[in-house]
């Protein structure tokens, strides 16, 4: 039967639609603000806000109805309230993360006071209907709450509260709003049985009454927060004390919040979800580094093989690690290469030669990175470092020099290993210069690298072509920028391309403290043959073979080290082919003449330990013993 509505509520229902309607109006300017500004966290939030606004319209809609059946509209009530402390409670979230936004925070308050005029008019509404009866007691409240749950979101639905009250009838209350969230409810009625509920159950939330009849609430406040385990935990006090200095107590203590009972529904409802909501993105960022992190280990592991950690620190962390681009900056070169490696390529398989180079690289990168350089690539069997970049270097020189020496030290280690393996024996000769140079990420958008370039790099290669195996070459300006003493053997003044004066560089045999490193003596007397051994003699010119070829006669050895009688003229540090002329091209070596001594006779090396020359000389030399 139809009820005529009195003018006085139609107004107010006029009023409440107003109120409903520029909520709504306010909320949808809102959304299109955070959405050209791409604050998409508040744009949701907004959204939920929007919701609400039209949930109030539609609640207007029902209670114009019921006044007009004649029925109260009280059991609409209870929904109408909470849906309304949805918008504040969201406008006020809102407002304090958007105070330095002045468009949107006007929009706020429109909408927050819209919902003040809102609730002045039910309240309006109410006292004119003369329904003015308040569910005192929690059944009767209870029995007010909709079944229909519209406030259920991703950071609510399936979430873990545990609920820790003494009281049975506050339990059941609280857990019957936030079941109405989607959220499932463990309850505790005592201190202890919340620490095990903790301990047994994965929780999102905590809610604490502070008055427990074993542990008070804000004793288990500090025993859950020092837990590793539980100090992430948002945890909501629930207090029947409005005192200012007990709330702060609390959230001194780690409390995300503290709210006074008689507890208000939309209020708790508002909090819980900002909280939850927060759990959902901290579990979404937790996910999202632990994935990161992930694909970091495996770009660790894949090209940690391949650049220094100093390198790859940059490329992962650095906002610029992939700018192309580079600076200018001191620093020290370090090439180290094998002797005659084509040679030994040649005689063996494509599996030997990878393995022979694996283990000797293997070795080399350890010892290099040990003394702060950065293996910028390997150049087929030679090693190119740096000390100084992409990491500053005040001791780069020393760190060279002393990685240099380890580097020879170690080569006996890397034999080793080569006879286990059937592989053949190898030495390097290394090349060491300091100078500026410009360091930083060379190449194009689609394949770049981190290297060094300039003219020092190029004397540094200039160097390392004049070793032998075994021996650490270094310019002057490497040993004036050292802090430690080093030693050498003797200097050596030579021409390289790409200078126009003689190079002085020098025969390191030692480095003093704090390294401390002296390589083996190198300087064991000749044994003389019985008979000299003719040989054939071509220069070397670049990679070319001169055309000339002279005869020498090996009248000393030892090892390595020959003592040539020679009918060509030579100077320290070229290179030579040797052969002995009845065995033909099997005896091939190649030697660098080291110096000549009073009686124009030649001191060479051979940088090749291959073939049959070295044995057939040392078998000529057993024959005369």
């Amino acid at each position: 039967m139809a009820h005529p509505i009195t003018k006085n509520q139609q107004d107010l229902c006029s009023a409440l639609r107003s109120s409903a309607e520029l909520i709504i109006r306010h909320a949808s300017e809102l959304i299109r603000l955070f959405t050209d500004n791409q604050q998409r966290e508040h744009k949701e939030d907004a959204e939920r806000i929007l919701e609400a606004g039209r949930d109030l319209d539609v609640f207007v809609t029902d209670m114009q109805e019921l006044l007009q059946k004649g029925e109260s509209f009280a059991p609409l009530r209870h929904d109408i309230r909470n849906t309304v402390g949805l918008v504040s409670g969201y406008a006020e979230i809102l407002e304090d993360e958007v105070a330095h936004q002045p468009k949107s925070l006007a929009e706020l308050r429109a909408i927050q006071k819209a919902t003040g005029r809102f609730l002045s008019s039910l309240d309006e509404l109410s006292a004119l209907v003369s329904d003015e009866e308040q569910a005192s007691s929690v059944d009767e409240l209870i029995s007010t709450l909709s079944t229909t749950a519209r406030s259920r979101t991703e950071a609510t639905l399936g979430r873990k509260v545990l609920l820790v009250d003494d009281n049975d009838s506050n339990r059941e209350l609280v857990g019957l709003q936030l079941n109405r969230l989607g959220i499932e409810v463990a309850e505790a009625r005592t201190g202890h049985e919340a620490l095990s509920a903790l301990a047994a159950k994965s929780i999102d939330l905590v809610l604490l009454d502070l008055m427990l009849p074993d542990i008070n609430g804000y004793d288990l406040l500090k025993r859950i927060k020092r837990d590793k385990n539980w100090r992430h935990l948002a945890i909501i006090i629930i207090s029947g004390v409005k005192d200012e200095q007990s709330a702060l107590r609390c959230l001194e203590a780690g409390a995300s919040d503290y709210i006074v009972k008689p507890v208000n529904a939309t209020l708790l409802r508002a909090r819980v979800t900002a909280l939850l909501e927060r759990k959902v993105w901290e579990d979404k960022e937790s996910a999202y580094l632990s994935n990161l992190e992930a694909s970091y280990d495996f770009i660790r592991k894949v090209f940690g093989r391949y650049l220094s950690n100093d390198v790859m620190q940059r490329l992962l962390y650095d906002g610029d690690g992939l700018t192309l681009g580079g600076e200018r900056r001191e620093v020290t070169i370090l090439l180290a290469d094998i002797r005659s490696f084509s040679v030994i390529s040649q005689q063996l398989s494509p599996e030997d030669c990878v393995r022979l180079l694996n283990n000797y690289f293997a070795v080399m990168t350890d010892i290099i990175m040990s003394y702060q350089g950065t293996v910028d690539e390997f150049i087929g069997d030679g090693i190119l470092a740096i000390f100084g970049a992409p990491l500053s270097d005040a001791l780069h020189s020393d760190h060279a020099v002393a990685c240099a020496l380890a580097m020879q030290q170690a080569m006996p280690h890397v034999n080793e290993y080569n006879v286990a393996s059937g592989l053949p024996a190898i030495d390097i000769g290394i090349g060491i210069n300091t100078g500026p140079v410009v360091v930083g990420n060379v190449g194009s958008e689609l394949r770049t690298k981190y290297g060094v370039v300039g003219h020092h790099v190029n004397i540094a290669s200039r160097i390392e072509s004049c070793t032998v195996g075994g021996q650490v070459l270094a310019s002057a300006d490497t040993l004036a920028k050292m802090q430690a003493t080093p030693h050498w053997r003797k200097t050596l003044e030579v021409n390289v391309k790409g200078s126009t004066e003689p190079l002085q560089i020098y025969d390191l045999t030692g480095i003093g403290v704090p390294f401390d490193i002296i390589l083996p003596e190198r300087d064991v007397p000749m044994e003389f043959l019985a008979e000299p051994v003719a040989l054939s003699v071509r220069l070397m010119q670049g990679e070319r073979l001169s055309q000339s070829v002279g005869v020498g006669y090996v009248i000393a050895l030892n090892g390595r080290e020959l003592l040539l009688e020679l009918d060509l003229s030579l100077s320290a540090l070229e290179e030579v082919q040797l052969m002995l002329p009845d065995e033909g091209e099997d005896s091939l070596a190649y030697a660098r003449v080291m110096g000549v001594d009073e009686a124009s006779r030649y001191h060479v090396t051979l940088t090749s330990s291959v073939g049959r020359l070295r044995n057939l000389l040392e078998q000529r030399l057993s024959r005369k013993s």
